[in-house]
């Protein structure tokens, strides 16, 4: 009997890239050319990239330090072997960390790993280690005798998850300080030294550039939203059609599928990340994916393996939910400057990987959205679980019900069931206090459940607070706090907030919902055609 073909894989679970090449085991999707652009000579020298947890960046900071050593026996058959890179000719020292390792409980739990992990680049680089003094001081020690030892007189450094630890500390301010202060003091002396650094690149989740540490990274070009490195991380629709198509078709021999289903099903789970409003090209989950193409199965790996600790506890801390999780419009700026104490919601989720750029509008301003159907998944055991705490357990069996119910029995049985159950199962502690905030919980409740909602939409003579179509019509909604289901009603239908619906053809409907404070829940919904 024929030995069946041995398959490889994108890589799950290795980042480092010569133990993938040599190993033999995994595939690596070719990146090399848009490494080389990134650390050509004739580029920017000092970067930073920012992009969600399991992305694949220490994957990419792997490889450009085994470019940077001038590797070239890893490089066969990828782009970069038939490039003029300089590592080829003249290796570097290359010094590549995480600042994860910086981590602790406690500030000086912080400050004690972050001195072990100056002391352990001192070993590497084989220069003294004094040990005294602040350990930004004793940074850059390090820094200038392994300038000063190397054979081209610079270095490079690649320092990943940068903003790991003041994670700990975002609902301890007064420490934050104290660590934020150490940090901008150690990344300076980067700065202060550039000039015997041929190449730095830092990478994480978020941009934290109110936080003091970027006052002292000034000199960073910041390519997160780059169109030239759009792609740099994670694998694109025609990947899938190229390197990845073996993989793909073994997906779909074992779900049954033809190769245009499966791909279709596996971008419908994995892509939708669009990482710069001057380019349309997107990108999939690398890790998800490559799970998926492994396992064979269409499943949420993001939230076991995705989830940023920066993230959570900054939503903990916030104790907010949008309103529309899909019709987020933001100025670009807001998904740039974020600062450790009031990170936007908006920039948090965009950053974090829960929402991604939907569409420019000509004004510039960006609509943010879900990208697949795994985040909008996570997003109940992720998002809503950490920001609901000890609710979460009634709320997630309500979601549930209320899909299928909403799959197999219509709006109807949704609005007269699901929706009273889900806001009897909101805990005590939250005070639903005004029509807005009641609003906000209908909305989120509604998006979690996969219903195409939107809300705020303009007619001629105001706005719908919410728009959801089916396959049995278009329901056009108006909220009301503490009056009746019949006002809602009647106020949508005087300022004919289905006006622009009227002439599709599926039917319309109108739907008045009253929150009653008094009984900490809803009333029957009411619902009349338009």
């Amino acid at each position: 009997m024929e030995e069946e073909k041995k398959i490889k894989f994108p890589t799950t679970g290795t980042y480092d890239f010569p133990n993938l090449i040599l190993g033999g085991e995994g595939k690596y999707v070719d990146k090399t050319d848009l490494l080389y652009q990134l650390a050509s000579p004739k580029a920017d020298a000092q970067l930073f990239i920012s992009r969600p947890r399991r992305f694949g960046k220490s994957l990419m900071l792997s490889t450009l330090q085994a470019m940077f050593e001038g590797r070239r026996e890893l490089f066969k058959g990828f782009a970069l072997d038939s490039l003029p890179w300089e590592g080829w000719e003249t290796p570097y020292p290359v010094y590549n960390f995480t600042m994860a390792s910086a981590v602790g409980e406690t500030y000086e739990l912080f400050i004690e790993r972050l001195a072990k992990l100056v002391k352990e680049l001192c070993a590497q680089a084989d220069v003294p280690y004094d040990g005294t003094g602040p350990v930004s001081g004793q940074f850059e020690d390090f820094l200038k005798a392994a300038i000063k030892k190397s054979p081209t007189g610079q270095i490079v450094v690649l320092i990943d998850e940068y903003d790991e630890p003041v994670a700990k500390f975002l609902d301890d301010f007064e420490t934050l300080k104290k660590v934020r202060s150490v940090l901008h003091d150690f990344y300076e002396k980067l700065k202060i030294n550039s000039g015997g650094i041929r190449f730095l690149l830092m990478t994480g989740v978020t941009k934290l550039t109110k936080l003091s540490i970027f006052s002292g990274l000034n000199h960073l070009t910041d390519v997160s939203m780059s169109p030239d490195y759009a792609t740099l991380l994670g694998y694109t629709p025609d990947e899938l059609d190229g390197p990845l198509r073996e993989n793909v078709e073994v997906f779909a021999a074992k779900n049954k599928m033809d190769f245009v289903a499966a791909k279709k099903a596996l971008l419908s789970w994995y892509d939708g990340y669009r990482f710069s409003p001057d380019s349309e090209k997107k990108v999939c989950n690398p890790v998800s994916l490559g799970n998926a193409l492994k396992t064979g199965d269409l499943a949420n790996y993001w939230e076991a393996t995705g989830r940023s600790t920066m993230i959570v506890n900054r939503i903990k801390a916030a104790d907010e939910i949008p309103a529309d999780l899909n019709g987020m419009a933001v100025d670009p700026l807001d998904l740039d400057v974020c600062d450790a104490e009031t990170m936007p919601i908006a920039a948090l989720l965009y950053q974090g990987g829960y929402l991604t750029i939907k569409r420019v509008r000509p004004s510039g301003r960006l609509d943010l959205g879900i990208p697949n159907e795994e985040i909008a998944s996570s997003l109940t055991k992720g998002y809503v679980s950490s920001l609901l705490r000890n609710g979460m357990a009634d709320w997630g069996d309500e979601l549930a019900d209320a899909q299928d119910d909403l799959i197999e029995k219509g709006v109807e049985t949704l609005l007269r069931k699901n929706l009273k159950a889900a806001f009897a199962a909101v805990p005590h502690e939250w005070n639903i206090e005004s029509e807005k905030e009641a609003k906000r919980y209908f909305l989120l409740f509604m998006k979690l459940i996969g219903a195409d909602i939107s809300g705020e939409r303009q007619s001629a003579r105001g706005r719908a607070d919410a728009i959801l179509k089916d396959k049995s019509g278009v329901y056009v909604f108006e909220f009301k706090y503490g009056k009746t289901p019949r006002e809602a009603l009647d106020q949508a239908r005087g300022k004919d907030y289905a006006g622009p619906w009227l002439d599709g053809d599926p039917p319309v409907f109108y739907v008045g919902v009253n929150y009653d404070p008094s009984k900490r829940g809803i009333d029957d919904p009411l619902t009349e055609p338009a």
